[in-house]
């Protein structure tokens, strides 16, 4: 788990070393165990290292085969690197060095070239020159978990894990894209394919790009799927449990501490069940809140004592260094993403830092196993969207969001309600692309300023539609290709960013290739059989097989959010919500409207109605053009 970054001038020039450095230093979080570079002519590669395994110097990047042709600068994990490592040594005669992943990416390369990447297990960026081909290839893994940005000119390509390794060469600006500042006010993202700005775009999800002088390529060698085969429901048990528990040992590897992000939901205590049952007891880690509503200290203390596993329980809030915090946040994503779980986990992994420098974590059961409960609307939807006009359910949402007001529980009943009846005033073929919409068109209407307007009309989630267009009968399994392909990469966003943040490593279990292949074959009934049966049902049966009591194993979802209109109201986060939303809301323009913005904020302050998630992602925008993004003293994690 490290940075990496890389210059390639197709024009010949060389590539200034100056500049290399630069995009190094500004991934030094990210790394904080060591750094490196290569400079040859045209080429410049740059790799900051968190070091997890072999801690030897035999680890350090950007890293040559033996013949020299082939450079690798490479963030990520390989799981099946030993099986490829064995492969490698029989079939191709290659002799290693090192115990370290890294090692196998040069010789598969040589052995398989681009095919390479179809045999990767594991999460990964990664930025290989071929010397010979004077070919760049630019690599990510199949979900997304880790992030790879690039910009392409004419006469140059660079990238890096970050935006701001990218800017830092100062050759590439960040002029904000119109089109995807509409996205993101919508989604709190870009989508896997733009960034904020005009000059900069995504190596999108389990694809590879290669540049060369001349030419460029791009290919797709993997994506999720739903080809449901499975529908009985012992079945899938059974062989959940069995890939469960073969992904979460082969995760396991690490030279360094290691810990398991604990919630009081049911992915993350399956992970920490099955270690119990492995007899692993590495310490598990919650955040608590104040807030009764977001709190799920008491399920995570309940994990931990069927597990046999310590608990420790971390303040999520944070208190008066939210501001610094949320400061950090925005810095962090270089004002990519607008997760509303982002301060907590921020929180979370600096805390976690003091102890492990690996976590695993239980995102993704959400996405791929029917966990979220706007499944079950989207299914009601179906029904209701040809019984009731638009009109009338744009209204009722309207006056829905307007009765919030003051309420500042996790997600009151008129709230929901809200989301629900504008969401199917939207129109279109699916009410599910509007649902997690943080600003709703009506507002959108209100604060779109000259650069924006144009806007309005148009679909913010033009990619998000893409996905749930593919052809299945099922309109739920449309809907999770669509979460898993879209709405996944903020959650991804969030956690790498955060994570990395302070130089953490997060590892995924149950978004290993062959836990996400086994959920795309299990028949929806599995999932979220509604209205007969809870979401995530497969998972609720394993998690009881595997000790989690009743009452939680079949509690309701909560999510891992902070209480966002209470700290801005009247929490820590209010002094900057005033300077950025108010006397500074001039920066807005040309693409919000300041005064609107203003207004927006004073109903929100004022309790005459609840903006906070309309108003996180314009806040998380005027932190960044303010210049206000700071990463935070390390005491404030």
């Amino acid at each position: 788990m490290c940075g990496i970054a890389g210059i390639f001038h197709r024009d010949g020039r060389a590539a200034d070393g100056d500049a290399v450095a630069a995009m190094s230093a500004a991934l030094v979080h990210r790394g904080p165990d060591g750094e490196g570079t290569w400079l040859e002519g045209a080429v410049g590669l740059a790799h900051r290292r968190l070091a997890i395994r072999d801690l030897s110097d035999g680890g350090r990047q950007p890293m040559l085969d033996a013949s020299g042709r082939i450079v690798v600068t490479y963030n990520g994990e390989i799981y099946n690197d030993q099986e490829l490592r064995h492969e490698l040594e029989r079939s191709f005669g290659f002799r290693f060095r090192s115990s370290c992943d890294t090692e196998i990416l040069p010789y598969a390369y040589l052995a398989w070239g681009d095919a390479m990447f179809e045999r990767l297990e594991g999460f990964f960026a990664i930025g290989l020159w071929d010397r010979q081909e004077r070919r760049l290839i630019l690599g990510r893994d199949g979900i997304g978990i880790k992030p790879l940005y690039y910009s392409e000119g004419r006469d140059g390509v660079l990238f890096a894990s970050e935006i701001k390794a990218i800017t830092a060469s100062k050759e590439v600006a960040a002029r904000i894209d119109p089109v995807a500042l509409h996205t993101f006010l919508a989604a709190g993202h870009t989508g896997t394919r733009q960034s904020l700005f005009q000059e900069i775009r995504h190596v999108p999800p389990g694809t590879i790009i290669a540049f060369t002088e001349h030419a460029r390529t791009e290919r797709c060698f993997w994506r999720p799927v739903r080809s449901p085969a499975i529908d009985d429901l012992d079945e899938a048990v059974a062989r959940l449990q069995s890939t469960i528990e073969t992904v979460v040992k082969s995760q396991m590897v690490s030279d360094v501490p290691l810990a398991v992000l604990q919630s009081g939901g049911i992915d993350s205590s399956l992970i920490s069940l099955t270690l119990g049952r492995l007899g692993l007891k590495p310490p598990l880690f919650t955040a608590g809140f104040t807030e009764k509503s977001h709190d799920e200290t008491e399920v995570a203390q309940q994990i931990a004592a069927a597990a046999g596993l310590p608990l420790n329980v971390i303040d999520g809030e944070a208190g008066e260094r939210a501001e610094a915090a949320l400061r950090a946040v925005v810095y962090h994503f270089d004002g990519q993403c607008a997760d509303t779980g982002a301060l907590g986990f921020y929180h979370l992994a600096g805390a976690v830092r003091r102890h492990s420098t690996v976590v695993l974590s239980g995102d993704g059961g959400d996405e791929f196993f029917g966990g979220y409960e706007t499944y079950a609307a989207t299914m009601m939807a179906e029904g209701a969207r040809r019984l009731v006009p638009r009109s009338v359910a744009g209204l009722t949402g309207r006056l829905a969001y307007a009765s919030v007001r003051g309420n500042e529980k996790r997600l009151p009943a008129t709230a929901q309600l809200a989301r629900f009846a504008l969401g199917l005033g939207e129109g279109g073929c699916s009410p599910h692309l509007q649902w997690r919409r943080l600003v709703p068109r009506f507002l959108a209407d209100r604060i779109y300023d000259r650069a924006m307007t144009d806007l309005i009309q148009t679909n913010p989630f033009s990619e998000y539609a893409e996905y749930y267009a593919e052809p299945h009968e099922k309109v739920l399994d449309r809907a999770l290709i669509a979460d898993q392909r879209f709405h996944l990469q903020s959650v991804l966003a969030k956690v790498d960013a955060m994570s990395m943040a302070h130089g953490l490593e997060v590892r995924v279990p149950i978004l290993d290739r062959r836990v996400m292949d086994l959920a795309g074959s299990l028949d929806v009934s599995l999932l979220n059989p509604w209205p007969k049966g809870a979401p995530k049902y497969v998972l609720r049966k394993l998690a009881e097989r595997l000790g989690m009591q009743g009452a939680a194993a079949w509690s309701r979802k909560r999510g891992f959010n902070v209480p966002i209109a209470q700290l801005m109201r009247r929490g820590g986060l209010r002094p900057i919500c005033v300077r950025v939303l108010d006397r500074e809301a001039d920066v807005f323009a040309p693409f919000l409207k300041p005064d609107a913005i203003r207004r927006l904020w004073h109903e929100h302050l004022e309790r005459r109605s609840d903006h906070a998630f309309a108003l996180w992602p314009i806040l998380t925008l005027g932190i960044w053009l303010t210049g206000l993004a700071a990463p935070a003293p390390r005491q404030a994690s």
